[in-house]
């Protein structure tokens, strides 16, 4: 698909996309005991100019008289997201088919030479979207205290905690940022999409991570994946083998590739992404506070922030909720009072979405 058929969602908001499991993912994360003191070591540390300074020194930055083919690329999905501020970009001579955004207050994305090689150009725009993605949606902060786990692990919680406690006491964080990390990997698929508008091109890219061979590369038959993928979500197995997928997944940081391909091409069908490329999403600032149980939220129109429809003030702000917008609160698109049904995801607006929700 040529880029300049390709429509820009002007302030688009991460609430109009993002994938609810995300969401409670962040939730649940908040809720663990360590959380607080290593974000708080995390944005006073050196981490980040290290990572600068590695990538300044060993990979190509980007720009628009360096790489430019892939330049405007990376500009062309920022505007498309409507993302104003743009990150550094790297491309790192290492080949594996990978990319991977980074940073807490300078963010930077890094392409892998063998990812570039492998994909189609629409494919490489639709890998670029997911990691402008993470930075839409605001992962980035606990995308760098995931690596810093991953590269450090209980070493580095050790100067936070006690001696001798840090095994113990981080089981819990660790297992906790792996579920957002898969989950998040849900929402920036969507935001791929978004950007390729072509929902088989984000799978097909989705299907080279899975097999990498470049000599099979180009004979990927999508529908196969999506057997595949059916056959790895069939119950028929029994509890042995539920038992080991749960084991196999819980160290995972991405959700396995097959899942996630037939996940997007599910939402690539979807009222809820239709909507949202007629020009039917949510705008602006709006964030998410912990699922509301309701059908239809208010948007505040002080901070942006969802409530319930049967609050009279804003959770967040307190400010007064007369006259505010209503929004479902499955897919975020805008509903009124006298509505039925959600026109964006199909969730009942008389009951709970999570009896409703389709993703």
């Amino acid at each position: 698909m040529a880029s300049t058929e390709l429509h820009e969602f002007p302030g688009l908001s991460p609430a109009a996309f993002q994938h609810p499991q995300d969401v409670q993912a962040v939730e649940n994360l908040r809720k663990v005991p360590l959380l607080a003191p290593l974000l708080k070591m995390l944005s006073g540390s050196f981490l980040e100019k290290q990572m600068r300074v590695m990538s300044i020194s060993n990979a190509i930055r980007l720009g628009p008289t360096q790489g430019q083919t892939v330049y405007k690329k990376f500009e062309k999905a920022a505007a498309i997201l409507d993302l104003p501020a743009l990150p550094e970009i790297y491309v790192s001579n290492r080949y594996v088919i990978n990319a991977f955004a980074f940073g807490i207050d300078k963010y930077q994305i890094t392409l892998f030479s063998g990812l570039i090689d492998a994909l189609t150009e629409d494919e490489l725009l639709a890998v670029i979207g997911h990691e402008l993605g993470h930075i839409k949606c605001d992962h980035m902060l606990y995308k760098t205290m995931a690596y810093v786990l991953r590269i450090f692990g209980i070493e580095f919680l050790n100067r936070l905690l006690p001696a001798g406690t840090g095994l113990l006491a981080s089981l819990s964080l660790q297992l906790a940022i792996l579920q957002w990390e898969r989950m998040a990997e849900l929402s920036c698929d969507r935001a791929a999409l978004l950007v390729v508008q072509d929902r088989e091109v984000v799978a097909s890219a989705l299907s080279k991570l899975a097999g990498g061979s470049e000599k099979i590369l180009p004979e990927i038959n999508l529908d196969d994946i999506m057997k595949q993928a059916e056959e790895y979500e069939d119950t028929g197995g029994g509890l042995i083998e539920q038992l080991f997928k749960v084991n196999l997944m819980l160290l995972q940081t991405h959700p396995f590739p097959v899942v996630r391909v037939k996940e997007i091409m599910q939402w690539g069908d979807s009222e809820h992404y239709k909507n949202i490329l007629s020009g039917n999403y949510v705008r602006g600032n709006v964030s998410f506070l912990p699922p509301i149980s309701e059908p239809v939220s208010q948007v505040c129109p002080e901070c942006s922030k969802l409530s319930p429809a049967s609050a009279l003030a804003c959770l967040s702000c307190g400010s007064s909720l007369r006259g505010a917008r209503l929004v479902c609160s499955n897919c975020h698109i805008r509903v009124f009072e006298t509505w039925q049904t959600c026109p964006g995801c199909g969730s009942s607006l008389t009951q709970a979405p999570q009896e409703a929700m389709a993703v």
